[in-house]
Order: C-alpha cells, then sequence, then structure tokens
C-alpha cells in the first residue's frame, strides 16, 4: 500500500514539473518572440488614399540578415518583401513627384570602397514595384574610359553619346608615373569605373520633389588610387528613374 501511495505521489509531481517546466518554456519562447518581432523601424505608407504601413524587421546585432519588409494596409493582407542584408538597414519614404511617396531602403555592404545597397519601392496594398535598384543600375549604365597623352584621361558616356577630357595629374605622382611615361605616352594601363557606392535622395527645393544622386568611383592602377567620382542626377519620369544629368567630381 505504501508503494502503491508513494507511486502515486511520484507521477503527481512529475507531472506538476512538467507542467511547470511547459509553461516556463511557453512564456519564455512567447518573449523570445517578441523580442524577435519587434520591428527595427516603421513608416507611413499610402497607395492612391489607403493608409497603411511599412515594418523593417532584421535578425543580428551589428550585421543584419534575413532582412525584410511587411507591408500592411487597413482591410488588407500583409505581404513581405525580403531585402538585402548589411549594415544599419534604414527605411524613408520621400515624395519623388508621384501620386504617393515611395519607400527608399538602404543597408552597408562593410566591404572595402564604402559600398551600400540601394532600392526604391512603390508600395500597393497587395502587390509592389521595384523602382530603383543600385546593382541593376551599375550594371546598365556604361562608361567607358582610356588615358590618352599628355596626362589626360577621357570618359565617355555611352547612353548620352557624349565625353569628357579630364587632365589627372593631380594624382599621386608614384600612380601617375606608371601610367605616363616621361615623353606623355601612355602605359600599359586603364581607368576602371567602379559599381555604384552610393546612393542619396536630393531635395530640389524649388519645386519640393526628391531626386536621386548616385555615385561611381574611377580608379586606377590601385583602389586607393581614387581619381574622382562618375555622379547622375536620377528623375522620375514617365514609371521609372532616368539620368537626367552627369558629371565628374573630384576630390582636391
Amino acid at each position: 500500500m505504501k508503494k502503491f501511495y508513494g507511486l502515486i505521489i511520484y507521477k503527481l509531481a512529475l507531472s506538476f514539473l512538467v507542467v511547470i517546466c511547459c509553461t516556463l518554456g511557453a512564456s519564455q519562447c512567447s518573449a523570445f518572440a517578441e523580442t524577435r518581432l519587434k520591428p527595427l523601424q516603421t513608416v507611413a505608407v499610402t497607395d492612391s488614399g489607403n493608409a497603411g504601413k511599412a515594418s523593417l524587421y532584421a535578425q543580428g546585432q551589428n550585421y543584419k540578415t534575413d532582412v525584410k519588409l511587411t507591408v500592411e494596409f487597413k482591410n488588407h493582407k500583409p505581404y513581405d518583401i525580403r531585402l538585402q542584408d548589411g549594415y544599419s538597414p534604414a527605411i524613408y519614404t520621400f515624395d519623388f513627384g508621384a501620386q504617393d511617396k515611395f519607400l527608399f531602403y538602404s543597408s552597408q555592404t562593410g566591404g572595402s570602397g564604402g559600398y551600400g545597397n540601394y532600392r526604391i519601392y512603390r508600395l500597393q496594398t497587395e502587390t509592389y514595384k521595384l523602382l530603383y535598384d543600385d546593382k541593376t543600375d551599375s550594371k546598365n549604365a556604361v562608361f567607358k574610359t582610356e588615358f590618352i597623352p599628355n596626362g589626360f584621361m577621357k570618359i565617355y558616356n555611352e547612353a548620352s553619346h557624349s565625353g569628357l577630357d579630364v587632365y589627372v595629374n593631380y594624382m599621386d605622382k608614384s600612380f601617375y608615373d606608371e601610367i605616363f611615361a616621361p615623353d606623355g605616352s601612355v602605359k600599359n594601363q586603364t581607368p576602371y569605373v567602379n559599381d555604384i557606392s552610393f546612393v542619396s535622395p536630393s531635395l530640389n527645393s524649388s519645386s519640393g520633389i526628391w531626386r536621386l544622386l548616385t555615385y561611381r568611383s574611377v580608379t586606377a592602377v590601385a583602389e586607393v588610387n581614387r581619381l574622382g567620382y562618375i555622379v547622375q542626377m536620377l528623375d522620375y519620369e514617365n514609371g521609372t528613374f532616368t539620368p537626367t544629368f552627369t558629371e565628374f567630381c573630384i576630390d582636391f
């Protein structure tokens, strides 16, 4: 009889322990889920008068992974957009001249050269459209460069069929001597146009409309020898971002 009651007490105690453990585990899991689901940032968005919100989620401490955007409009099913991983992911909305503001996403790769990830989305109640991606822009825009005698570099824009000659004697002499011979002739070196490293919305104060500025570095011999940047201004026209102005900038 004592063994019988002892067995019952033991089973009851074990059940009570399991319940307590399960309850504590559920609480911890719930708290963990709430921590994971907390958005890094939330912005208000609209689509033809429909109000909604876009929330940025990610995992990790410094370098963020599993970055995504959750878009939710009232009376519509939420949907997610997968974004590029990186440091300091952030979202903003800007008026680029359309009916509704567009969402601008940026993050930093953390690699050499100061490169980032930049995208612009038009968010709608049940879907979205990618309007700008820096990787696509880098691939589609074609700039040809070459050194020409007596210390010059030629930059040619195939889209506008126009070129520019730049006197590059401002570079470090050690690099200059690797490119040009004493008689001014060109050695076996060519300039290199890198992909877009930085994209920034820029406000046109006269109209209140935002534009995009993109930066591509031009280097020669070594990445550290930056000759300048090809800077383009893009306006939103006819459903796309189109270059309207291109210049070459140097640091002096």
